[in-house]
């Protein structure tokens, strides 16, 4: 099968959208298939590249400049799509946005399946950032008209990957159809994040830069989306003092600077260890005792797959894939979100129990592992693809 990849930002770019699409292109390929990404046009970046033996053409164009930037954006996609029409079975466009548009409006004249693939539901997910994009500044009571006959169009794809339930039900209550939503939560690499208890050693930490005694740990954006005010507010009375433990947090972005002035704010900046951006997140999850996930938005995280199936005990938030992921109690902590006070109680439990980590921690890799390889996503997104492709040839 030859697959067409459309994505807005792809490689270097390392979000939680762009890791499955990367992780998926990758399997596509290890089992035979064509794998192609078309993505956008970025500074300094090469035009064509090969990433892990995957061909990245950043062909997508745009004028940034008002109404400029969505038609540009559309008339880019569709013109490459157009041109390449025979060279691809199947188009899966990752995130519900411009680029599905301009698959689903000119499907007539690529003549090509358009396969969507929204990240998440809720204030953060891919509707409702549709919604709120104003595609006429000046003119800003003809937005709600454009942006509903958008939605419109991307309602009309052949197919649509809900990678949680809570997804799923809010394109339903949008109007898509259910016949042609389905269901694939995201995978993770089994054998790439797995337990060692051996790197939580003295040795094993000191050779990753981290100290001794309990450590906690964050991986992702450092984004409103997730939650890290209330992290810092809910772990304070559990870092001070010489015995506290530690947070680790691996990730950036825009509140970087903002959280590590709190955590000086509070005589904590030795207790919380910011790494930054980290390439590999594995062994530093490895060396952890904890993970914490308090985001208040999420479709499926990967940061949580990944923690579990390194057999880290994890407390999260109760929303979105967070929900499909944990059963709370059995092999893992849920909390409301935005709650630092029940974050608290759940990360001092495990901190208080070494019996209650190890037993969640056993269950969250037993869990993941039967539920969420990347084999097994991949297989559904064969199927699907298969699918597709074969119906829309019967038309």
């Amino acid at each position: 099968m030859r697959v067409c990849l459309v994505i807005s930002r792809f490689f270097p770019e390392v979000g939680g959208a762009e890791r499955q699409a990367h992780a998926l292109a990758r399997m596509l390929l290890a089992r035979g298939h064509q794998v192609m990404v078309l993505t956008r046009q970025l500074g300094g970046l090469p035009k064509q590249e090969i990433v892990d033996g995957i061909p990245v053409i950043r062909a997508i164009r745009t004028v940034d400049l008002g109404p400029l930037f969505g038609l540009t954006y559309v008339i880019s996609v569709a013109r490459f799509l157009f041109a390449h029409r025979h060279d691809f079975d199947v188009i899966h466009v990752t995130h519900l946005y411009l680029d599905a548009f301009a698959a689903v409006l000119t499907r007539s004249l690529h003549g090509l399946p358009v396969v969507v693939r929204p990240a998440c539901a809720g204030y953060y997910g891919d509707l409702a950032r549709l919604r709120r994009f104003r595609v006429w500044p000046l003119l800003s009571g003809f937005d709600g008209l454009t942006i509903s006959g958008v939605v419109r169009t991307i309602a009309r794809a052949d197919a649509f990957i809900g990678n949680s339930n809570e997804l799923c039900e809010e394109l339903i209550e949008a109007g898509f159809s259910a016949k042609r939503i389905m269901r694939i939560p995201n995978g993770v690499d089994l054998n790439h994040f797995s337990p060692d208890p051996a790197a939580r050693s003295f040795e094993a930490r000191r050779r990753l830069g981290l100290p001794p005694g309990l450590l906690m740990a964050f991986a992702g954006r450092l984004d409103p989306q997730k939650g890290l005010h209330a992290l810092l507010e809910a772990v304070q009375p559990l870092l001070a003092g010489p015995q506290g433990a530690r947070l680790l947090v691996m990730g950036d972005g825009p509140l970087r600077a903002e959280l590590q002035l709190s955590a000086r704010h509070v005589g904590l900046s030795d207790r919380i260890l910011f790494l930054g951006l980290v390439k590999d997140v594995a062994p530093y999850l490895r060396a952890c005792d904890i993970f914490v996930l308090p985001s208040v938005g999420e479709g499926m995280p990967n940061a949580l797959l990944e923690a579990m199936a390194t057999g880290l005990p994890c407390v999260a938030s109760r929303i979105g894939g967070c929900i499909d992921i944990v059963t709370h109690g059995k092999d893992g902590l849920l909390v409301d979100p935005d709650n630092p006070v029940a974050l608290r109680e759940a990360t001092c439990r495990l901190l208080a129990s070494p019996e209650l980590r190890a037993r969640l921690g056993r269950a969250a890799r037993e869990s993941v592992g039967s539920r969420f390889s990347l084999e097994r996503m991949t297989d559904q997104y064969e199927e699907c693809f298969r699918s597709c492709r074969n119906g829309f040839r019967s038309r």
